[in-house]
């Protein structure tokens, strides 16, 4: 295989599994993330840990791990208290921080070589104004997860078009099953869910996200149109009833229980299926594109990354923290991540290592239908979560959800 290259940091920060031991003084590195999969439970993730700390005696590794629904308020308290750990995932704050100075800059103490090893969607997810603000640890597409069981027993297939999901919803209703599942309570799935549509529709979401160009807003045509399909969507029965007071967990839980023909999901959602559906779902299950506006129109679907590495600057413990950094982004380590957890790996060398059919499939997408899902600029992420969710409970219309969008997004940037 072509071993994935090093990171090259400047000022000597290269580490090298080889390089001897050096002493530390008590130093403790804070790192916080999301992954269950990074627990303090899991034996992979120390057995990591710990290799880093023999390399570096007297320093200690705290491990915060803190699940998907409560990590933004969690980030957020941390910027306002100026108590950000030394490496954590950066969320939708990834610009913010980066663009204040407050982590570092990787375009300046990596070389390359090895930020173009990752898949675009990835590294454009963190990159702004040529600065790159976080190293994908991890990347994502999203998709439909299919019960064959269900659609044999209605003689569906998958929908092409969003016209035909509409369409098959009456069927998949008046047996008794919700056509498609997921949850929406923490407002944060939506999003996923219709920021590809705007993209379906010809609008640009990373000029609505930067909101700089004066011939781009979040009241145009494209954006009233995504919201628009979601709400027919949403009116149809596609989705199921109250999905605003339905966690992302639940909704997969509904999936695994065969209650839901479909689930929408993104592509980790396969290694949990493996653990938490029951095995004969777990051994028939596939997985489709999003459908598209027509049938010969592109799939468009969230790709990009969520996990992204962002290291606090100006710290005492931040070329120790660019150290850790380097270390889990070695081959030898990055080749163990994707092969303990099958996620979806954001550079191609990563490909190899995984196993799991339906993860290979999606990776496959990444740079044919892959657009963006995350928001970074100041005000986007809560304008179109907040409209999403009125969207789908029909208590705006497109038209003045769009407007909304736009006018919090200008009010939070004039504060």
């Amino acid at each position: 295989m072509k071993l994935l290259a090093r990171v090259v940091l400047v000022a000597c920060l290269i580490l090298t599994l080889a390089a001897p031991a050096l002493s530390q003084d008590d130093v403790v590195l804070r790192i916080m993330h999301w992954s269950p999969s990074m627990s303090s439970e899991s034996e992979w993730w120390n057995a990591v840990l710990d290799g880093f700390l023999e390399m570096r005696p007297g320093v200690t590794i705290e491990n915060n791990f803190v699940p998907f629904p409560q990590y933004l308020p969690t980030l957020e308290s941390m910027i306002a208290g100026e108590e950000l750990p030394d490496v954590f995932f950066g969320h939708v704050k990834a610009a913010e921080l980066g663009r204040g100075s407050l982590s570092v800059n990787y375009s300046e103490v990596m070389d390359e070589e090895f930020l173009s090893q990752f898949y675009e969607g990835p590294t454009r997810q963190f990159t702004f104004d040529g600065q790159v603000y976080a190293i994908p640890w991890t990347a994502q597409m999203f998709g439909i997860f299919v019960n064959p069981a269900i659609m044999d027993e209605l003689g569906l297939e998958p929908a092409e078009t969003w016209d035909d999901l509409i369409a098959m919803a009456p069927t998949i209703n008046d047996a008794g099953y919700i056509p498609v599942a997921w949850g929406n309570s923490a407002m944060n799935v939506c999003p996923d869910f219709v920021l590809p549509i705007i993209t379906q529709f010809g609008g640009d979401v990373w000029a609505l996200d930067d909101l700089s160009d004066p011939d781009v807003s979040w009241d145009s045509e494209p954006v009233v149109q995504a919201l628009a399909l979601l709400q027919d969507l949403a009116m149809n029965n596609v989705f199921m009833p109250g999905i605003n007071g339905v966690s992302e967990a639940q909704g997969a839980q509904i999936f695994y229980q065969g209650r839901s023909a479909m689930f929408y999901g993104g592509s980790w959602y396969p290694g949990i299926i493996i653990n938490e559906a029951p095995e004969e779902l777990a051994a028939n299950y596939y997985v489709a594109k999003n459908p598209a506006l027509t049938a010969d129109d592109i799939h468009w679907s969230g790709n990009g990354s969520g996990e992204g590495w962002v290291t606090k600057a100006n710290s005492d413990n931040t070329e120790l923290a660019l150290e850790l950094v380097n270390y889990l982004m070695s081959p030898e380590i990055y080749s163990q991540h994707i092969t303990e957890t099958q996620n979806m790996p954001s550079m191609e060398a990563g490909l190899e290592f995984v196993e799991n059919e339906i993860v290979r499939e999606m990776t496959s997408w990444l740079t044919t239908d892959g657009a963006n899902h995350i928001l970074f600029g100041q005000g986007s992420w809560d304008g179109i979560s907040g409209v999403c969710a009125s969207i789908l409970d029909g208590s705006i219309t497109p038209e003045d959800g769009a407007a909304e969008i736009q006018a919090n997004v200008l009010a939070a940037r004039a504060r």
